[in-house]
């Protein structure tokens, strides 16, 4: 009988979130990261969130961020302002706030230095492979597990293959074609890379030391086919994301990539764009230490997963950057409850996965996970699909119609809802519709919370069902009323504003 092993390709946020989770578990695996380096810096930023910090705190890695803010806090406010900076709205205590309510704010810090957190905590650090790029994987006949071929010759064998190597998987591929080949149908003919579409290239990185820059607040800055997140972070730091509509969509492999010379023509061209009244975004390109120009992928897989193999993270979906910053400014649709952004997401993804195979180990009593058969496994995978499927497709969405919002793509509607209906409903009621999208969220079943102490408690910290489904009628009828309130306000202020609205946004 086989041992049970998980591999994984890629060694990013994904990778190491599962790693951890599955040593957690007395699990064994292998990471096959193709890069040198575990950590390197490649001027990303990442969010965390109040989903993705529970279960980080359950992993026991809550401290290690919250020392990265040592010697400032997170910033706790954050700015809407028009394209010419000047300002619309502002949502104070955000941070604070949000671990009042439900035990955990919002860190904004280097993707690096979570990285590093994450393989810090590793207690097998021989089993993280690096400069092993995955080239093929074999499924054994009868369920016997997988084998997988990495380019420079070497092999690896294991129960499950994880993909975890981003937006350009091989994994992914690998897998659609094994499926083509051995059971054709398997993936929708009609859904295929070409179906990856691109609306928006965006500008991100990190700068440091910029003269004269507020510290505690974050900026986001509408535009005319563009727009703008500007986040102060520790150690004097400035991230920042730029968007920029495309002339038209484009699909798949038509899809451009940017070379430096592509960057520096885009940031000079967009040197003079104002983030506040005393500040562009130039006087922040100048002080960057790294950054990058990326088309902005978008997509759902509609199967993640074909017999031992599945893939995680954004080998399954994708969705925009601006998401998870300004949906608490920008009202236009049901907040999701996952708040899977990004990387709360693949955290959440990863605890489920985690959940699942517990669940089937249990059931199988001493034999554990060893033997698992191709029935089991699939099992795993649809049960970790179904639970995470839905959040994901909602956040796509629900990111495209606020990109779509801050960008002016309706100049009418971005003025209403920014100018009157948001400062209409107030801080509370935006901080409540952020926040509602965390109450469905995942963690590690099989591992305690650790207690923190919160206004609102997750559906899953509920007593007793019945409990729970009074909740959810009760918030939603608190949540419908308020909104209802707004909605009237806001129209009776259109009213009255109508002749004003035909001036700029």
């Amino acid at each position: 009988m086989s041992k049970f092993k998980v591999i994984i390709a890629g060694g990013g946020v994904t990778a190491l979130i599962l790693a951890n989770m599955l040593e957690m578990h007395g699990m064994d695996y292998v990471v096959l990261e193709s890069h040198s380096a575990i950590a390197p810096q490649v001027g990303a930023s990442i969010g965390l969130f109040t989903n993705g910090l529970r279960i980080l705190d359950q992993m026991g890695l809550l401290e290690s961020i919250q020392a990265i803010f040592a010697d400032a806090p997170p910033s706790d406010t954050m700015h809407m302002r028009r394209p010419d900076g000047t300002l619309i709205s502002s949502l104070t205590e955000r941070s604070s706030q949000l671990e009042r309510r439900y035990g955990y704010g919002l860190y904004f810090f280097d993707r690096q230095q979570l990285l590093q957190i994450l393989y810090d905590n590793l207690k097998h650090k021989n089993r993280i492979l690096l400069r092993k790029k995955v080239s093929g994987v074999d499924l054994v006949p009868g369920g016997g597990g997988v084998t997988v071929h990495c380019t420079d010759g070497t092999e690896y064998n294991g129960t499950i293959v994880v993909g975890a190597d981003g937006v350009h998987s091989v994994v992914r591929s690998v897998m659609r074609s094994l499926a083509d080949e051995l059971e054709p149908g398997y993936f929708d003919p009609a859904e295929s890379e070409t179906e990856v579409v691109c609306h928006y290239r965006c500008s991100f990185g990190i700068a440091k030391h910029v003269p004269g820059w507020e510290t505690g607040e974050d900026h986001t800055v509408t535009g005319h086919n563009q727009s703008q997140l500007v986040v102060t972070g520790p150690q004097d730091k400035i991230y920042w994301f730029l968007c920029d509509r495309l002339p038209e969509p484009k699909y798949g492999s038509d899809i451009p990539s940017y070379t430096r010379e592509d960057e520096a023509r885009f940031m000079e061209q967009n040197h003079d764009l104002p983030v506040t009244e005393k500040f562009t975004i130039g006087q922040i390109f100048d002080r960057k230490t790294v950054s990058t120009l990326t088309p902005l992928h978008e997509y759902v897989y509609k199967k993640w997963f074909f017999r031992e193999i599945i893939t995680l993270g954004d080998s399954a979906h994708k969705v925009w950057l601006l998401t998870k910053y300004t949906r608490t400014m920008a009202n236009t649709r049901q907040p999701n409850p996952m708040g899977g952004q990004g990387a709360n997401g693949a955290i959440e993804s990863c605890a489920e996965l985690i959940n699942a195979l517990v669940r089937i180990g249990a059931e199988r009593g001493e034999q554990r996970l060893d033997g698992l058969s191709t029935e089991e496994v699939t099992r795993v995978f649809t049960e970790t699909q179904n639970r995470r499927e839905s959040r994901a497709k909602q956040l796509v969405r629900e990111s495209h119609d606020i990109q779509s919002l801050l960008a002016s793509e309706s100049p009418f509607k971005t003025k209403l809802i920014l100018h009157y209906i948001s400062p209409i409903l107030g801080q509370k009621v935006l901080l409540g519709r952020l926040g509602k999208k965390f109450l469905g969220a995942s963690k590690l079943d099989s591992v305690p919370l650790p207690y923190r102490p919160k206004e609102v408690l997750f559906d899953d910290e509920l007593p007793t069902a019945a409990t729970k489904g009074a909740s959810k009628v009760l918030a939603r009828g608190a949540l419908v009323g308020a909104l209802g309130v707004g909605i009237v306000l806001a129209i009776k202020t259109y009213s009255l504003w109508r002749p004003r609205l035909t001036g700029s946004t």
